[in-house]
């Protein structure tokens, strides 16, 4: 694993707002080691031991906790009841109604919660209602060194993603069609994509698969970080358009290490998303160029649109004006 990110600027921004605190992103980008070195930091600031709770969703300990009111009391009858006190939560997603569990204890204002998830499922619609504020967010995206090159760890490591953050939160049973248009995104990387295309592309013999079914498939797999969609920037309109999204891998190595090269472009399709994945790193939202040639991405600078083109080994090349080098 490459060098975890510096959370300390995002912490010293967050620390005084009353809402809990996530470290969200793809399974094995190094969550939980940010979570216990915020720990360590509140440690070593005067914050006793006794008043921290670090709780392991994931834990087959948890179990004999099957309700959100069992998870609160114990919550409640470990830590003490005055003074400051903070709980650190790994993968809160799979705690009974984590979104009941975590807006209940951090509605008291002395308890800091802090947690992480491998699901945008939980901040998008779970705690969204619970919080008048926005969430406290901090995204962990996979970096260049990330993943090993040992194939069979690569694939041990994609397996259990596809286990624990698509396959079981979604109750999804049909395993080869979840990975079917896995691998259609893969071999499509930065094309534009229409559930009705995937549908077509994808829908096995005599069987009709309708594109709600395709677009609740997809929905796993961004709930899960594996993918990302841009939105598409047109470059007439100097605006976004919400039409004909594009797909990004958030690991583009692991990709690789599962589906291999797609069958056409690789090396053109290898260079966009790395190119999206450094951009995503350094400015946060990402919008695919449409109707202008040689720029691929748009970001944005105090609300100006940034113009960028990808070079052959994935690096970003700011473009000056609206297309012209």
């Amino acid at each position: 694993m490459s060098a975890l990110p510096d959370f300390t600027p995002w912490f010293e921004t967050v620390r005084s707002l009353p809402v809990p605190k996530f470290i969200t992103g793809l399974r094995g980008t190094g969550k939980t080691s940010l979570l216990l070195r915020l720990r360590e930091r509140l440690l070593r600031e005067g914050l006793k031991s006794e008043c921290t709770l670090f709780i392991d969703a994931e834990d087959p300990a948890m179990r004999r906790f099957a309700t959100h009111e069992q998870i609160i009391d114990h919550v409640l009858g470990t830590l003490p009841e005055e003074g400051r006190v903070a709980l650190f939560i790994r993968e809160a997603a799979a705690l009974p109604d984590p979104e009941v569990v975590i807006g209940t204890l951090a509605a008291s204002g002395r308890r800091e919660v802090f947690a992480t998830s491998s699901s945008r499922r939980l901040l998008d619609q779970g705690l969204a209602g619970y919080f008048s504020t926005r969430l406290a967010h901090f995204e962990v995206l996979p970096g260049d060194g990330d993943l090993p090159q040992d194939p069979k760890v690569a694939s041990a490591r994609w397996n259990e993603i596809f286990l624990h953050d698509v396959l079981a939160p979604n109750r999804i049973l049909e395993v080869s069609l979840a990975e079917r248009i896995a691998g259609w995104l893969s071999d499509h990387v930065g094309d534009p994509v229409s559930l009705r295309g995937i549908s077509s592309a994808i829908s096995p013999a005599r069987r009709f698969l309708a594109p709600h079914t395709v677009g609740s498939y997809l929905a796993s797999l961004e709930d899960a970080h594996l993918v990302e969609r841009a939105v598409r920037w047109d470059m007439a309109e100097d605006a976004p358009q919400r039409t004909a999204y594009r797909y990004f891998f958030t690991d583009p190595r692991l990709r690789l290490a599962r589906f291999g090269p797609a069958p056409a472009g690789e090396s053109r399709r290898m260079a966009l998303n790395h190119a999206w994945l450094r951009l995503r790193r350094a400015a946060g939202r990402v919008y695919v160029a449409s109707g202008a040639p040689g720029v691929d991405f748009v970001t944005r600078e105090k609300k100006a649109p940034v113009f960028w083109r990808t070079a052959a080994d994935g690096r970003v090349v700011r473009v000056h004006g609206n297309g012209r080098a």
